[in-house]
């Protein structure tokens, strides 16, 4: 090899050092949070047969994955799942983005409330996937959410009518029964089904039809929100 061969692959060399120093491999490391195991088995077969490959670590829990996050695990995105917006917990969500300030949270679940997949959105994720799309669309939100990116279904993003939005949020509890009203009075209290079944004279079973026409009327995603409503001075006041 002449001294010109030395010279071109010193060069050749040089640069792809430069390279890697400051460019780097591009990371795609994605949790997966999800109460299903078969859930998270479908996203990462799916996703390993993609060409954007991720590199994915799944757990059942948002506990789970905060104490992996504590010990230095880190994310370009945190994929939380459920099967409607009603099973997914505002707590978690919570706590994931105070373990991962930085990182993004996509909620994926079926979209059988639109203003409950609002509530989500407003509580703290940077996205939500109804999970009637498909598995393009997924990775298309997984890599606008990773460089910094927002992904939220055009139906989402379309105004509340007035008169509902009003209603919902000055007097959301008009829309409810007499008998509505007092499980949602004891629902603020904390209370379980079995002791508001109790203090109502009903089975637990009627209490519970009663709890999931209250989450549907007053347009919230589980009985936490529902309480939150209820504990508002002026629902107070009107009710007694």
């Amino acid at each position: 090899m002449d001294r010109l061969d030395h010279f071109r692959e010193a060069e050749v060399n040089f640069t792809h050092s430069v390279a890697n120093r400051f460019v780097g491999p591009i990371r795609r490391h994605l949790a997966i949070v999800d109460q299903s195991p078969l859930r998270r088995d479908c996203l990462k077969l799916a996703l390993l047969q993609q060409p954007r490959r991720w590199h994915v670590t799944d757990v059942a829990t948002a506990i789970e994955l905060a104490q992996l996050i504590r010990r230095g695990g880190g994310f370009e995105v945190i994929l939380l799942g459920g099967s409607t917006c009603a099973r997914i917990d505002l707590a978690d969500l919570a706590l994931l983005s105070a373990a991962a300030p930085g990182t993004p949270i996509l909620v994926t679940a079926d979209c059988d409330d639109a203003e409950g997949a609002r509530v989500i959105l407003r509580s703290g994720a940077r996205g939500f996937l109804p999970t009637s799309l498909g598995l393009k669309v997924l990775m298309a939100a997984l890599e606008r959410m990773r460089v910094g990116g927002t992904y939220v279904p055009l139906s989402l993003t379309e105004p509340v009518l007035p008169d509902r939005a009003e209603r919902a949020r000055d007097t959301p509890w008009r829309e409810l029964t007499k008998r509505q009203c007092d499980v949602l009075a004891l629902i603020s209290e904390g209370k379980s089904n079995k002791l508001i079944a109790d203090a109502l004279t009903m089975t637990e079973s009627t209490v519970k039809a009663h709890v999931k026409q209250i989450i549907k009327r007053l347009h919230v995603a589980n009985r936490t929100q529902a309480a939150l409503i209820a504990s508002r001075a002026s629902w107070q006041s009107a009710h007694h």
